[in-house]
């Protein structure tokens, strides 16, 4: 028979807890304190920590089905250690109130001995303690894992906890937990109404908006207000006291700084760090909201006209994006090809917004191919088209439905000095419309003309940041976040009406929802939108 194998001592930090334990007076049998819930405590914790409530329910919830163990908890405390909410399966919450780990109970070192919450506490840092690695016997049935909120300002504003049963595998909560404690800072931040400039950086462009991001807040005085976390390993700053000016970590100088936030320019700039290394950023500056709206809220980006506001981390869209800028220094007529509601026109027209002389008041004329009537009548008004936007943009919107020779005719007179340049879309592909005969090929190859394919919606790498920028779109003056699960919901439909089914869908749901809703969650969306069996698109 072999023998057992042996039991590995505690980790250092869990043997520093149990001194500091014994240096408190607690004894491993240490009974319950009477009344182990402060009640009358209860409510005064809550109000003062209501910001921090707000932006954790919505994801205690998800960080429960997440971790996946029905025999699991939920919490989330505020710094003194006092438990302010509780999310888990009954049973186990019901086994979990006999320790008093349940909303009201205190459980910092000094009241429970070693346990994560209170070690987390006293750290700083996350902690793991594992059944007997509990100080006080009646813990030790329990596994808990614990990470801090760090606060926008510095130090730690609250911890969030899983506990479960000593012999469950939970070994995917830390990663879990410290994700999900990086999304609650970054909505804290992001809702101050304090500070004067918003910068927002990383590495990497396409993930500028996300909790990925680092996100710093400064007052009008370039002083640091509130940083996340991410900002502070990048900057390398103290977590406990962040506070510094942008000047002791940029290189960029505070008026250029605020110079950025002032264009409201949507393409990220080069932020340089006085290290050395360079970030794509963003600069905002803070929107205020009257002090007597009860419900936190953050600045509100402005939506983004013209192309640039379109990168927006897909591949496909920054090469066609690339070969458009390249085409703004041409004459030559363009032709959109994509499905219904793929964005053609819009496409157009921010072309148009950006390079067909729109700021000097050079006209655009949009002509629906498909209403013209037949014969000498629908060439009259085709051409009364052409001459109305000499100077400016003629946006023929499924060229298809036109006679090939009027095709021909207006490329031919289009695109020179002083003449409107020829845009056109078509939903039918252009192989299908040459096969058919309904495409004047010769004339738009002679004309130097380019042929821009967009893609549907399924096959689009940036679903999430369309979502996100629709929301802000028809939401202007509030930040509402979309929740992950809301997101994850949303990719599940094919959407075969492609962007503009998106955004329909997206504006009935939010006018569903009301004007007091903070965020977009699953239960929002309505019944019957979703196919049951429909795949995910591919990452």
């Amino acid at each position: 028979m072999n023998p057992a194998p042996a039991r590995l001592p505690p980790p250092a930090d869990v043997l520093a807890s149990w001194e500091r334990s014994r240096a408190h007076g607690l004894g491993v049998d240490q009974p319950l304190p009477d009344p182990p819930v402060a009640r009358d405590l209860l409510a005064d914790r809550l109000e003062a920590n209501a910001r921090l409530l707000t932006f954790s329910r919505p994801v205690l919830e998800n960080l429960h089905r997440q971790i996946g163990s029905p025999d699991s908890t939920v919490l989330l405390a505020d710094r003194q250690g006092m438990i302010l909410s509780s999310v888990g399966d009954t049973a186990f919450l019901d086994r979990a109130a006999r320790v008093a780990l349940s909303p009201g109970a205190c459980w910092s070192e000094a009241t429970m001995g070693t346990n994560a919450i209170g070690t987390a506490l006293h750290l700083g840092s996350a902690a793991t303690i594992r059944g007997a690695e509990h100080y006080l016997a009646r813990n030790r049935f329990l596994t808990c894992v614990a990470t801090p909120i760090l606060a926008p300002g510095g130090g730690v504003l609250g911890i969030l906890d899983v506990s479960t049963d000593a012999r469950a595998d939970i070994s995917h909560a830390d990663a879990l937990l410290r994700t999900t404690a990086e999304l609650i800072e970054h909505q804290l931040i992001e809702s101050l109404d304090d500070g004067f400039l918003t910068l927002h950086f990383h590495h990497r462009a396409e993930l500028l908006g996300s909790p990925l991001e680092a996100l710093v807040v400064f007052d009008e005085d370039g002083r640091m207000v509130a940083s996340n976390r991410p900002a502070r390993s990048l900057l390398g700053l103290d977590p406990v006291s962040p506070a510094v000016s942008s000047e002791d970590c940029f290189a960029t100088s505070w008026g250029g700084l605020v110079g950025w936030a002032a264009l409201r320019q949507p393409t990220p700039f080069p932020l340089r760090t006085l290290h050395g290394a360079t970030y794509a950023a963003r600069a905002t500056l803070v929107v205020r909201h009257p002090r007597d709206r009860q419900r936190p809220r953050g600045p509100a980006p402005q939506p983004c006209s013209g192309l640039a506001g379109m990168r927006l981390g897909d591949a496909r869209i920054a090469a066609l994006l690339d070969e458009l800028a390249l085409a703004a220094q041409e004459r030559a007529p363009l032709l959109f090809e994509g499905e219904t509601g793929s964005g053609k026109t819009h496409l157009a027209r921010a072309f148009h917004h950006d390079h067909g002389g729109a700021a000097s008041g050079a006209p655009l004329v949009s002509l629906d191919c498909s209403t013209l009537p037949a014969g000498a009548q629908g060439e009259q008004l085709a051409l009364d088209a052409l001459c109305s936007a000499a100077s400016g943009t003629l946006l023929l919107c499924e060229i298809g439905a036109l006679a090939v020779p009027l095709q021909a005719l207006l490329l031919n007179l289009g695109g020179g000095q002083g003449k409107a340049r020829v845009l056109a879309t078509t939903t039918r592909p252009l192989d299908v419309l040459e096969q058919a005969g309904q495409f004047a090929r010769a004339e738009f190859d002679a004309q130097a003309g380019r042929l821009l394919r967009l893609p549907p919606l399924r096959e689009r790498s940036d679903f999430d940041a369309l979502v996100r920028g629709f929301v802000r779109e028809t939401c202007p003056q509030r930040a509402l976040y979309v929740c992950p699960d809301a997101l994850a919901l949303l990719r599940r439909h094919r959407w075969a009406g492609n962007l503009r089914e998106l955004r329909n869908q997206l504006r009935l749901i939010l006018a569903l929802m009301g004007d007091e809703a903070e965020q977009l969650c699953p239960e929002d969306s309505p019944p019957g939108l979703f196919d049951e069996d429909a795949e995910p698109p591919p990452p």
